[in-house]
């Protein structure tokens, strides 16, 4: 699956006439070839085990629209319960509590979500 800025992309490095690149968006979107909702989708349960932030700026890096990543991560199982789980895990194999907050921020969890899961 690509997005489609990826497609778009795409196709600008193999034909340089824009009603050509239209056109072939237009006939892959119709054909759900390119379905940036669906990608964000697919991404998003991909990389539970990255915060939302980390996982919104990947996918504004790809082209999606900051709808369809909302959508996507409103789906998606809450940030908090995820980081929580990370915790959980990390403390059972002892690892201290100011690493683990530091790995969940660099994952791109928010400051509540890590606040809340070293709570």
């Amino acid at each position: 699956p690509s997005t489609s800025g990826q497609a778009r992309t795409f196709l600008e490095k193999a034909c340089s006439d824009e009603s050509v690149i239209d056109a072939l968006m237009l006939e892959a979107e119709d054909a759900g070839l390119v379905d940036d909702g669906a990608y964000a989708r697919l991404f998003v349960e991909g990389h539970l085990q990255w915060g939302n932030l980390k996982i919104a700026h990947e996918l504004r890096m790809r082209g999606v629209s900051c709808t369809e990543i909302d959508e996507a991560l409103g789906e998606a199982e809450d940030e908090t319960e995820r980081a929580r789980e990370i915790a959980e895990s990390l403390r059972k194999s002892g690892v201290e509590d100011r690493k683990i907050a530091n790995r969940l921020a660099s994952r791109g969890f928010t400051n509540r979500a890590v606040r809340s899961a070293m709570g």
